[in-house]
């Protein structure tokens, strides 16, 4: 076994886990990153970065490298039922997961980071402060952080997967050949798709479905365009699938926690999916992974290593946050699928002659990411 009594280990080598140990290691705290896969690997799909993100990015010194590969939709182009509805500037970066993973895990090794791959969690001791995986190797670090994903086994220790629950919404991803410079969102009944540029020639495609039955919660879940179609207007299928026939497309069902509780216990803080899986509609599911990152990381060297405070006020900060963008997530995603006739007509008036998109996004993408923290 490893001496890493001085170290804190980051289990998971995802967005959060990545950006976590690049804040630790710039600001020389120990740290060892365990993952399950044999390396570093993302499926396909697109990620939407807003400036509250993007204000972590640019800490890491990563942005720019991101923003070089990337795109920088200025406009957000909505429809409802074909017709044109609103035209609204924003100012985000779009782009693929797998290139911010690569780009933050090279940033990471670049500042000697480690990360042991093919570690898979088994159990985790709150009273010993060890970590047992499934290949028979035991750690005992200074502090854990969970940031493995949904299914978290970190989560469990906390809470277990009984008060993870099917939002009722169920998602369909594909990585598109074409060009696109916005952002584009068609509303409909019980329905949306958002599509945005993620290089030259490349699309990301995503349709949120309203469904009582849940799909299995995975990424990795191959659905076919037949399956599609059964779900989506016959002029939208067309208009992305007609010259896109051999792109692979996979479902899931999103599953959230409706109350989001401690994000902490004794020597184990969670963050990302593993303390607040977040429903996909306002597009802050990264971006809050990114911002857990930054602020605990920061609290660690604020506090000098001084775990109890550092979690108290992390909780804090977070809680009310997240809190927050889960339940406008939630909303946005009714707002979105209106079927009544009368209430779809008052919610396209809203976005077409008010500013009532920007002022949503405002209150999001504007957040002081160093609020609370005295730096």
């Amino acid at each position: 076994m490893k001496d890493i009594s001085k170290h804190i280990a980051i289990v998971g080598a995802g967005i959060s886990g990545l950006a976590l140990g690049i804040i630790l290691k710039k600001n020389n705290i120990p740290c060892l990153i365990f993952e399950k896969s044999k390396k570093i690997s993302e499926y396909g799909a697109g990620i939407s970065l807003s400036p509250n993100g993007l204000r972590v990015l640019k800490d890491l010194d990563v942005f720019n490298n991101i923003k070089t590969k990337s795109c920088n939709p200025r406009n957000a182009i909505f429809f409802s039922r074909s017709n044109q509805i609103a035209n609204t500037p924003i100012n985000v970066i779009t782009t693929s997961r797998d290139l911010l993973h690569k780009i933050l895990y090279e940033k990471y090794i670049s500042m000697d980071g480690d990360v042991l791959f093919n570690h898979e969690l088994s159990d985790l001791s709150l009273d010993s402060k060890s970590l047992n995986f499934t290949n028979k190797k035991i750690y005992k670090p200074f502090h854990t952080i969970g940031a493995d994903g949904i299914r978290s086994k970190c989560r469990q220790k906390i809470s277990n997967d009984e008060d993870l629950i099917y939002s009722g919404y169920s998602v369909w991803r594909s990585i598109l050949f074409g060009n696109q410079k916005d952002i584009i969102f068609h509303l409909d009944k019980n329905v949306h798709i958002v599509s945005y540029p993620i290089s030259e020639n490349k699309i990301s495609f995503v349709a949120v479905i309203k469904k009582s039955k849940a799909l299995k919660e995975s990424w990795k879940f191959k659905g076919s365009l037949d399956d599609l179609s059964k779900e989506l207007p016959s002029k939208l299928m067309q208009k992305y699938f007609l010259d896109n026939n051999s792109s692979e497309i996979f479902k899931w069902g999103v599953f959230i926690r409706p109350k989001i509780k401690d994000l902490y216990i004794e020597n184990l803080t969670l963050i990302g999916d593993a303390a607040h899986p977040i429903v996909p509609f306002l597009g802050q599911g990264g971006c809050l992974a990114l911002e857990d990152a930054y602020i605990f990381g920061n609290l660690i060297n604020l506090y000098k290593n001084d775990i109890i405070k550092s979690q108290t006020k992390y909780n804090h900060i977070r809680l009310k946050r997240v809190r927050k963008i889960h339940k406008m997530s939630l909303n946005q995603a009714k707002f979105n699928h209106l079927g009544n006739p009368l209430a779809i007509f008052l919610r396209n008036s809203l976005m077409k002659y008010t500013n009532i998109v920007s002022l949503r996004t405002r209150g999001i993408w504007n957040y002081d990411i160093t609020e609370g923290l005295g730096i």
